[in-house]
């Protein structure tokens, strides 16, 4: 009786959760297909009459579009600086014998332990002197950075696992050691790179601090930050369209997690315990 009653408190807790994470994003997309009068007249009732009008404006405005783009612009050159660099810098770490690679790993997870905000400052000043303000470049350089230092740890966690037999057996065969990680290695950290990915690829997507601090130009501006534009952007507030706009742009991170959760789960995973 009593391990009934904890299954139905454990239930009655993972329900209430679930609902507390889904409901806010449920609401947003029928708050979305809302007409603005009943939207500010009864904002939390179900739509009476959808419509997809405040889609259209959104559209029509024609910036959205520009918002996404530059963010699957930084999104996309980012993760693969992160995904190329982590992945051979933890090659390098897990099976070279270098000296001095015991400080260079302490090096990287260093870097866990920095506060972005207090990099801010410095890299506005740096950008402002070479003239990179208001350009992708000073969005990617950043999300590289902050990136590689749990990056490059879970590339050497998962290679450590990765028999050294095998490259032995790899460099009897004539195999050199770039060949060995493009063909061999590479390859087995499948759920590793789609892990960093994922996770990444929503993370630098949603930012808002460093394009806050070093965009102001409408044509760099990414979704994070262009968002702001929809509130008032009309005339009045129109919070029909920002909450279009706002659905419109959640969808590629949640389209990217969705269909990658199977691996993601795989690639956290991975390593956690020893046989």
């Amino acid at each position: 009786m009593k391990k009934k009653i904890g299954k139905i408190v454990f239930v009655i807790v993972i329900l209430a959760f679930l609902i507390i994470q889904i409901y806010p994003v449920l609401w947003l997309f029928m708050a979305s297909v809302k007409p603005t009068v009943e939207l500010s007249s009864t904002p939390f009732a179900l739509p009476k009459v959808v419509t997809f009008e405040n889609f259209a404006r959104v559209l029509s405005d024609g910036m959205i579009g520009t918002y996404m783009w530059n963010s699957l612009k930084v999104t996309g050159i980012s993760l693969i600086l992160i995904i190329f660099l982590s992945g051979t810098a933890g090659y390098a770490l897990s099976k070279f014998r270098v000296r001095g690679k015991g400080k260079i790993y302490a090096f990287f997870t260093f870097g866990i332990m920095i506060p972005v905000q207090i990099t801010l400052i410095p890299l506005f000043i740096f950008y402002s002197k070479m003239g990179i303000l208001n350009t992708s470049f000073s969005l990617i350089l950043p999300q590289v950075g902050f990136a590689l230092p749990l990056s490059v740890m879970m590339f050497v966690s998962f290679y450590n696992f990765v028999p050294d037999e095998l490259i032995e057996a790899a460099i009897v065969d004539g195999c050199n050691p770039g060949r060995i990680f493009i063909r061999i290695v590479f390859p087995l950290a499948r759920n590793t790179v789609i892990t960093i990915a994922s996770m990444y690829s929503i993370l630098i997507w949603n930012d808002f601090i460093f394009a806050n601090t070093f965009i102001s130009e409408n044509s760099a501006k990414t979704v994070a930050m262009g968002l702001k534009d929809y509130v008032g952007a009309f005339g009045n507030v129109d919070w029909g369209a920002t909450y279009a706009a706002i659905a419109i742009s959640i969808l590629p991170p949640l389209i990217i997690y969705f269909a990658l959760n199977k691996w993601v789960t795989a690639g956290m995973t991975m390593g956690a315990t020893k046989g």
